[in-house]
């Protein structure tokens, strides 16, 4: 049975417990994580766990398609499969990356909306988070500032951030959900799809705020071309 994806279902959620299923080394894997992996251009968790009253440190958090795996600097102890996990993530960083993660989202789905752009990647990191844009024309500052407004009207508005869920044979189906994906199809059976007032519907996979009011000021500092259509905006959050 694959790790339950508990910043999923609440990113909200500080810590929590699990079950040890493996572990080798520095590297463990529980039933439960409530450690985000990095994936989707956000970057994993950081955080400790504790197991028998002694702390590890966790230093990174990835995926196997499967699993999640913490990652340690400190070796665990034989013994470790089956005991219990307590899990506690560093909030801060977490949340600062749920914003950004809004943000970005906020941004891809206005320039579709505006310009019938794409965005081709973005990353998140704890301070600043960029985004490329593909369009044939110039990206002028006129643009950007009309863009920055715009997604600073969204978090104005305080507006619900929420999800479903849509089959794959059905997100293939849909013209909207494909053109904005790029035609890029998640490689799960059930797709996760974001959901704000006034923006085409998305699938995303990151951990994100429930209102776009906790997103705070959007504020553009750079923007870079990068090739003949891709040009990078980059935000910082206040």
């Amino acid at each position: 049975m694959q790790t339950d994806l508990l910043y999923l279902k609440d990113p909200y959620q500080k810590e929590g417990k699990g079950t040890v299923k493996f572990f080798e080394f520095t590297d463990l894997v529980v039933d439960k994580s409530v450690f985000y992996p990095t994936g989707y251009g956000q970057p994993n968790d950081r955080g400790k766990v504790i197991i028998d009253g002694k702390e590890y440190v966790i230093v990174d958090t990835w995926n196997d398609g499967t699993d999640v795996h913490l990652m340690s600097h400190d070796t665990f102890p034989d013994g470790t499969k089956g005991k219990e996990v307590h899990q506690i993530i560093d909030w801060d960083v977490r949340y600062a990356h749920m914003r950004f993660r809004t943000a970005l989202k906020i941004i891809t789905g206005i320039v579709y909306q505006k310009y019938g752009a794409t965005t081709r990647i973005n990353q998140t990191y704890d301070d600043q988070a960029w985004v490329d844009i593909e369009m044939n024309e110039d990206l002028t500052e006129a643009m950007v500032k009309d863009l920055q407004d715009e997604a600073n009207s969204f978090v104005e508005k305080n507006l619900d951030v929420t999800f479903y869920d849509m089959p794959k044979s059905k997100f293939t189906e849909d013209k909207e959900l494909m053109k904005i994906s790029k035609d890029r199809v998640p490689d799960f059976d059930t797709i996760r799809i974001m959901k704000i007032e006034g923006l085409p519907d998305q699938s995303e996979f990151g951990t994100n705020v429930h209102k776009t009011g906790e997103i705070g000021k959007i504020e553009f500092k750079t923007t870079m071309v990068k090739g003949k259509i891709s040009k990078r905006l980059s935000l910082f959050l206040s």
